[in-house]
């Protein structure tokens, strides 16, 4: 994806989206890319267009992050998010929050914060989200009927593996969300934001609040990726893609993702898939999966809005629109 100036990608998760979800998922894209691009034309930096372009997913219910997460074993939200800021190599995440609106907006906190603290989880978090004035909500408003009858399937099947999940083998959501932008100095940012893998232990931390494996921007690229967590942090996925953007911004993406499938093989799982968003330094970028569909969009100054599921099949909304 060649281009220079602004840019914004964004994605909803890598999976197989079943027909009745296609909808949602693009309509959520879209949104998300309005306020990406309402965000850089009124000339904010991509660290605080990143924070609002993952906040707007997250408030929507078709993804796997803030209203609309998976459940966990105890049948109840745990959510996790982080954000890098690629010229200061500033970060924040926040962990197995159950009472967060917008983890993200935490996250983001925590980058500008004193430094004493990068990574935060559970009550700890939820405290600190509080004395900043973050929206805090029951675990119940964060819940969403699709989730509870899946719940309620998967709590059938006792010997799940969580790694099915994000190789087909169940109807189940893997809808982490993200986003990188480039700016208009060049600056880049990057976001990650999910509700984790579904019907997993209460306490699981996965990839999405891990610098360099669900989320990494320093100044060279900028990266967000889904799928599964175990193996995405094992590889250090958007590491390994932002370290050999120079190559190329698709071929690093690629690569990165043969390069999690190829090693990751442990007994009893399923394969390591996954979908990764990489935007380089030089404005340009791409985007890769190795499942079935994954939900993305990208938007430049002068040009529409671009959306797509499949892998070759886009949808595009008028730039003025």
């Amino acid at each position: 994806m060649p281009g220079d100036g602004p840019l914004v990608l964004v994605h909803g998760g890598a999976w197989d989206i079943p027909l009745d979800e296609t909808d949602a998922h693009l309509e959520g894209m879209e949104r998300a890319l309005r306020v990406g691009r309402r965000a850089v034309e009124h000339g904010l930096d991509a660290v605080h267009t990143v924070v609002e372009v993952v906040a707007a997913l997250e408030d929507h219910p078709a993804f796997d992050a803030g209203r609309g997460a998976v459940l966990d074993r105890d049948g109840l939200p745990q959510l996790d998010a982080g954000i890098m800021d690629g010229p200061s190599l500033r970060w924040g995440a926040v962990a197995n929050v159950r009472r967060l609106k917008n983890p993200v907006r935490t996250a983001h906190a925590l980058l500008g914060a004193d430094g004493l603290a990068r990574l935060m989880v559970a009550e700890g978090a939820e405290r600190f989200a509080a004395e900043r004035g973050h929206a805090s909500v029951p675990p119940s408003a964060l819940i969403v009927p699709r989730e509870t009858d899946r719940y309620a399937r998967l709590a059938e099947h006792a010997t799940f593996h969580t790694s099915a999940a994000f190789a087909g083998a169940m109807d189940v959501p893997r809808g982490t969300v993200g986003c990188v932008v480039r700016d208009a100095e060049g600056r880049l940012a990057a976001a990650t934001s999910t509700g984790g893998a579904p019907f997993t232990r209460p306490g699981r931390v996965g990839d999405s609040p891990i610098p360099g494996a669900g989320f990494f921007a320093d100044g060279f690229g900028a990266a967000s990726a889904t799928g599964w967590g175990e193996a995405i942090l094992t590889t250090q996925l958007c590491a390994r893609a932002v370290g050999s953007v120079e190559r190329g911004a698709i071929e690093a993406a690629r690569e990165a993702l043969v390069d999690l499938d190829r090693r990751v093989r442990w007994p009893g799982t399923a394969r390591a898939t996954g979908g990764l968003l990489l935007a380089a330094a030089d404005g340009t970028a791409a985007w890769a999966f190795s499942t079935p569909r994954m939900a993305r969009g990208w938007w430049r100054p002068g040009e529409a809005l671009g959306m797509g599921l499949d892998a070759p099949a886009t949808r595009r909304r008028d730039a003025g629109a």
